[in-house]
């Protein structure tokens, strides 16, 4: 019994050559680790600049929107400013139309 149990230890021993495999395997998965983390970085990298190039684009479409708004704002009011009588009236006449159409539909 003894002889057996004494092979079963030398079987299960780890030999110089598995311990090698297990040294190259280890060396391996850290190099791949190391490669995959330097790939993750670089595309973090990429990400955090198109998110800035992004939101000063936004900015200057939003700061010309804004220029244009009051530019439009401005000549509304002058041309209600010189046309008082004709954008009450055309007022007047959208509202009645907008109230028929929705009052329209109690008949």
């Amino acid at each position: 019994m003894e002889d057996q149990e004494i092979k079963k230890e030398v079987a299960a021993a780890p030999t110089s050559d598995t311990k090698d495999r297990l040294a190259a395997a280890r060396e391996y998965a850290v190099a791949q680790y190391d490669k995959i983390r330097r790939a993750a970085a670089q595309q973090l990298d990429h990400v955090r600049k198109y998110t800035q190039d992004a939101r000063v684009q936004i900015n200057e479409g939003w700061d010309v929107t804004c220029t244009k708004a009051k530019d439009l704002h401005k000549a509304g009011e002058e041309y209600v400013k010189a046309h008082p009588t004709g954008t009450v009236l055309g007022g007047l006449g959208l509202g009645i139309i907008i109230g028929l159409l929705l009052g329209g539909s109690r008949r």
